[in-house]
């Protein structure tokens, strides 16, 4: 079982992972703080039980200290911290905006470290918390068109490993989730995925541009995750509970067969490379003793 009455808190809750793992925590007793940049769209959480915060991370550090500030007031406090918003932008990196390269960054790194920023007084002066961060296994490896996006996740990837050595005096743990593809409105173009600007398309990548849209049309709703069952397994590892009971939240977890998969051969291609260069790389090191 796990520990009753925790307090989460979510955000961008609204749909995906984040929306059922907010509906699972609550089905188990848990209090749930479920934040996005539109209220109307938390309304099925409220009905659950879930109390509402506005919050848009892509707004100044101020206004996310404002909402954290109001999200500890529910409840008296908050235990685990669910840095779940984030949107796809695709374009070839030639064709995408500084703008909109900003943006990407905006939403999917420099929002949630806000977030972290803000609740972190709360967690060091308790002495406990745990932040979790949902990543990416796009944080593995490139795809064309998608750069800008697998940029973001690899930045939260290191910088969520790092925060361990940085918190973990103050009792204070992370975990990075690095979900494969669910059935999500990630992928969607008239959701959470971003086209570039037609006005800065290169016709020399026209050909890659369609194909990528044409794959990624093909690919929504077909994903391989079931987020209901993604979102109970995310719970019960962060809780220590159910198929989890008896093991220590991990520093990061891959979620679905195709993250463990992806992840896998990019880790074992990464230390092939590494040995194949390392006679010529290790040259450049001081002679031993000098």
């Amino acid at each position: 079982m796990a520990r009753p009455n925790l307090t989460w808190l979510i955000t961008g809750a609204s749909s995906g992972i984040g929306y059922e793992l907010a509906v699972y925590a609550l089905a188990q007793g848990h209090q749930v703080v479920a934040t996005s940049r539109s209220l109307s769209r938390l309304h099925p959480l409220r009905a659950k039980g879930a109390a509402l915060i506005e919050l848009d991370q892509n707004q100044s550090f101020e206004h996310v200290q404002t909402a954290i500030k109001a999200a500890l007031e529910v409840y008296q406090g908050v235990d685990i911290v669910v840095n779940n918003a984030a949107y796809v932008q695709t374009g070839m990196l030639e064709e995408t905006t500084p703008e909109e390269t900003l943006q990407e960054f905006q939403a999917n790194v420099f929002g949630p470290l806000n977030i972290y920023r803000a609740i972190l007084p709360h967690f060091r002066e308790k002495r406990s918390g745990l932040l979790v961060t949902i990543g990416s296994m796009a944080a593995w490896y490139p795809m064309p068109g998608c750069n800008l996006y697998n940029a973001s996740k690899a930045a939260l990837r290191c910088i969520g490993i790092g925060l361990q050595g940085e918190l973990a005096s103050f009792g204070i743990k992370h975990c990075l989730i690095e979900p494969g593809y669910f059935r999500t409105e990630l992928l969607s173009s008239t959701a959470n995925m971003a086209k570039t600007d037609e006005k800065s398309r290169i016709p020399d990548y026209a050909e890659l541009n369609a194909t990528n849209e044409k794959n990624f049309d093909a690919f929504h709703g077909n994903q391989l995750g079931d987020p209901v069952k993604g979102a109970e397994i995310v719970f019960n590892v962060l809780t220590s509970s159910g198929t989890a009971t008896g093991r220590e939240v991990p520093p990061f977890f891959p979620l679905g067969s195709d993250a463990v998969s992806e992840i896998t051969k990019s880790a074992e291609q990464t230390i092939e490379q590494v040995k194949e260069w390392a006679d010529l790389s290790s040259m450049s090191d001081f002679p031993s003793g000098k």
